[in-house]
């Protein structure tokens, strides 16, 4: 018997990269006002990220990374109060511009959030890291 010629065979699907940031757009990530923000807030469809003007725009322009070491952090409403709060108390020149408060839907990321009891504790509301640790699993 002949052996088949192995160059009409069609070529295996190649597998995807692994994703390592997801679009602004996609995510519909935007600028919301700082204020009124409380730490009863009910938790909604957004999460939050709260950071500096310069980190902010470079977001919006990039996207959000997805990444196992040092993962973006992430709040539920609640949490932003607590976060603001901590950006103004931290030593003067830490955080020399006006915090910047980012929300995207919470639906773009749920399978790559990994909670973060630390945070969570820290904020009184459920924090979460974008690493992607758990859609690894799936």
């Amino acid at each position: 018997p002949l052996q088949a010629d192995l160059f009409t065979s069609p070529l295996p699907p190649r597998p995807r990269p692994p994703r390592t940031r997801f679009d602004a757009e996609e995510l519909r990530l935007s600028v919301v006002p700082a204020s009124g923000f409380s730490a009863q807030a009910a938790p909604d469809s957004w999460l939050y990220l709260v950071t500096d003007t310069e980190d902010a725009s470079q977001l919006l322009d990039n996207g959000l990374p997805l990444r196992k070491i040092h993962p973006p952090l992430l709040t539920e409403r609640g949490g932003v109060a607590h976060w603001l709060m901590k950006m103004t108390e931290d030593p003067p020149g830490l955080f020399a511009t006006t915090p910047v408060v980012l929300r995207l839907r919470r639906a773009m990321v749920a399978g790559w959030l990994e909670p973060d009891p630390d945070h969570s504790a820290e904020f009184s509301a459920p924090c979460y890291l974008l690493s992607g640790s758990r859609q690894e699993q799936d």
